[in-house]
């Protein structure tokens, strides 16, 4: 009898542990928003690539992509920082209300893998914690901005009184150019272009057909600078409380996303603005070699002194390390 109970105990026992351990190899599910609502996006589709490659090591699974119909773009930086989604992916600019000069982010002059070798992860996250944000990933920085425009400008000079959408990323820039920024709404610029109220806005080439704005926008300006990074941030509480496993399949597809994902991006978008100019009449309009380098160095210096004057911790952390000085 006493051996039978002990029998029962130990199979009774394995029982639980069994349990136990099949319930820690449950995936952990996560729910996610992205700042777009465009599903054709590649900034969306790339962070599908993303979610894919996450959901299929079975660590993690991703539920759910919201977009902005469901939590707002301007409210994702909040909703992530309070539990109730667990990932965000969104320009770094659009989390500047939590962490001043995030923005920063996207005006580098070196490459995300660079970034993360040379500890701009680090120094990032560093600043994020007390938000109670992690950014496990960071893609499209191969790709550049450019300008389009209906009107055309052929010298620097021609860029004065040019009236362009901006945003927190490019505004500083835009006015060393002494274009006039105007504050417009993403999914206003196709009527704007078209009204003639803008002149143009900073963006990436595929997005002429991705958002019908070859319709409205005739010229490419000067050279590509700064880069249009997607950042992917995580709730740290959340990301704190995972397994060993599950915290190194984050890290892992964070990683992914910055290469094949990335390098598919790229692609793209050197096909995107063949397209343009073979097809639609497009076209690209380089300045002199002179004025090119006048060109960055406006680009990057002003948005740099801004940072600067306005978050000091965050630009004597980061400018070092992304400007490669």
């Amino acid at each position: 009898m006493r051996i039978s109970k002990i029998v029962t105990g130990l199979a009774m026992s394995a029982f639980v542990m069994g349990s136990i351990s099949g319930a820690s190899a449950e995936p952990v599910k996560l729910k996610a928003a992205i700042y777009t609502g465009n599903s054709s996006s590649p900034f969306r589709t790339t962070f599908d690539a993303f979610v894919n490659h996450l959901n299929e090591g079975g660590e993690v699974q991703v539920e759910s992509v919201v977009g902005p119909e469901a939590v707002p773009s301007n409210q994702q930086a909040r909703a992530l920082a309070d539990g109730l989604v667990d990932i965000v992916a969104a320009p770094p600019s659009y989390f500047e209300n939590l962490l001043p000069g995030l923005g920063g982010l996207s005006a580098p002059r070196i490459t995300t893998q660079e970034m993360r070798a040379k500890g701009a992860f680090e120094a990032t996250n560093e600043l994020l914690a007390p938000m109670n944000i992690k950014m496990v990933g960071l893609y499209a920085g191969d790709i550049p901005f450019y300008i389009f425009s209906n009107k055309p400008a052929r010298t620097l000079e021609e860029f004065k009184g040019l009236r362009l959408r901006t945003t927190n990323t490019v505004k500083a820039f835009f006015e060393a150019l002494e274009a006039q920024p105007l504050q417009i709404k993403r999914g206003e610029i196709y009527t704007a272009l078209e009204r003639g109220v803008a002149n143009g806005y900073a963006n990436i080439n595929s997005e002429l057909f991705t958002s019908s704005w070859i319709e409205v926008a005739k010229y490419r300006l000067g050279p590509g600078f700064y880069t249009p990074n997607i950042a992917i941030f995580m709730n740290l509480e959340k990301y704190n409380s995972l397994s060993d496993a599950q915290k190194a399949a984050l890290d892992e597809s964070g990683v992914y996303v910055e290469g094949e994902p990335t390098a598919a991006m790229k692609a793209a978008e050197d096909a995107a603005i063949d397209k343009a100019v073979k097809e639609n009449g497009f076209e690209v309009i380089e300045l002199s070699d002179a004025e090119t380098k006048k060109f960055l160095d406006m680009a990057y210096n002003s948005t740099w002194a801004e940072i600067e004057a306005r978050a000091p911790e965050f630009s004597a952390k980061l400018k070092p390390i992304l400007l490669g000085e």
